[in-house]
């Protein structure tokens, strides 16, 4: 390694991830930061020339964001042909020797095809995901269609949890298929009374109950539900809050149905933070309905502060990193999440600044994922 060091600099790996803010994003910007970079770095194949959340964090680290842009062409088969072409031509121009393909559906492998022609040795596709959103026919036979082809699109295969390595993978790739954690730095998320008071006092929420939720406006975060059981826990206890982080397609839909519920007033809602840390300090409990996860790194972040965790039933139970991870299913009618998301927030736990700890022991500790594939790329 001294040779490459000496003679090439770092081996460049490109990431097939978009900068925007979201979980994705936010793990491999993390892996990224606890590298040795001066080995391994990363740079970042994208789809869309738009200026994006973690760019700035990214350029810093000494990344390059690659730009394979679509076109807005309304026939999807072009649109395909394109983003085929595209990646391709990336590939090729940079001589890229490992891509590794942040894939939260079977048709994201697709590209690998792609980085086949172009002369990609080492080709990585890695599960984020655990369902469509649509679920129709004729997407579950093209899925099927992207599965069979899954080892022309790639050698390697990873996953988040058991759930999401089923859904891109399979079952029959089971024994092939390489779990890895979505790590935390979990320093950067251990709870802190003081930055808790700050910001309380900030928001002028002393003594107010704060719920919570982080993630992007979309159907899968299931973010309509979320305010109903809100304003259910607002009817059980009426000096709450909730505080909702995120942003997306659906600002105004939500926006208007808070409305509707009467719960607006109540509602503290932060577009994007770089300080998702200060606010888990603030809450009293972290609730997150989802539809389908591949693995929610803010429930990691979340369980590190030690906040109690109220998920979805769809969510693997990978996710239960400590004894503050509640699960119930999205058939529960949102009166009894609300029961359920107080009552585990009023339960006599030791303090919450011993979770970090538990995360770590947990094998979420970011160092530890980092430093392993820091040594899969190399050892390529």
């Amino acid at each position: 390694m001294e040779d490459r060091k000496e003679k090439e600099g770092p081996l460049r790996v490109i990431q097939a991830c978009d900068l925007q803010a979201g979980g994705i994003a936010s793990l491999i910007l993390a892996i990224c930061e606890h590298l040795d970079r001066e080995k391994v770095n990363f740079d970042y194949l994208v789809y869309r020339n738009r200026e994006e959340f973690g760019e700035e964090k990214a350029l810093k680290m000494g990344g390059k964001k690659l730009v394979a842009d679509n076109t807005d062409a309304r026939c999807k088969a072009a649109k395909f042909l394109w983003k085929f072409y595209r990646t391709w031509q990336a590939l090729k121009k940079e001589n890229a020797m490992i891509f590794h393909i942040n894939a939260p559906t079977p048709y994201d492998c697709l590209v690998g095809i792609a980085a086949r022609l172009a002369g990609v040795k080492t080709i990585i596709l890695h599960s984020h995901n655990s369902r469509l959103k649509k679920a129709g026919k004729g997407h579950r036979i093209f899925q099927g269609i992207c599965r069979f082809l899954i080892p022309v699109c790639g050698n390697y295969y990873f996953a988040c949890s058991d759930l999401a390595g089923e859904f891109l993978f399979g079952k029959r790739r089971k024994e092939k298929i390489i779990y890895v954690n979505n790590g935390i730095s979990v320093e950067d998320f251990q709870f802190d009374e003081g930055i808790r008071r700050k910001m309380r006092e900030q928001y002028q929420v002393e003594n107010a109950f704060v719920a919570g939720s982080i993630g992007r406006f979309c159907r899968q975060k299931n973010q309509r539900f979320l305010l109903e059981i809100y304003a259910e826990i607002l009817k059980l206890w009426p000096d709450s809050k909730f505080l909702l982080i995120g942003q997306g397609e659906l600002d105004e839909e939500l926006m208007k149905a808070a409305d509707g519920l009467g719960i607006r007033e109540n509602l503290i809602h932060i577009s994007s933070t770089d300080k998702v840390r200060d606010y888990l300090c603030m809450m009293d409990v972290f609730v997150l309905p989802s539809m389908f996860e591949g693995f929610p790194v803010v429930g990691v972040e979340a369980q590190c502060c030690g906040l109690p965790c109220i998920f979805s039933g769809s969510i693997t139970r990978q996710a239960a990193l400590t004894d503050r991870a509640y699960f119930l299913g999205l058939e529960r009618p949102a009166s009894e999440w609300a029961k359920l998301a107080l009552e585990a927030a009023g339960k006599d736990f030791k303090g919450r600044e011993g979770y970090k700890e538990r995360v770590r022991e947990a094998g979420y500790d970011i160092r530890d994922t980092a430093g392993w594939i820091q040594e899969f790329y190399l050892c390529r």
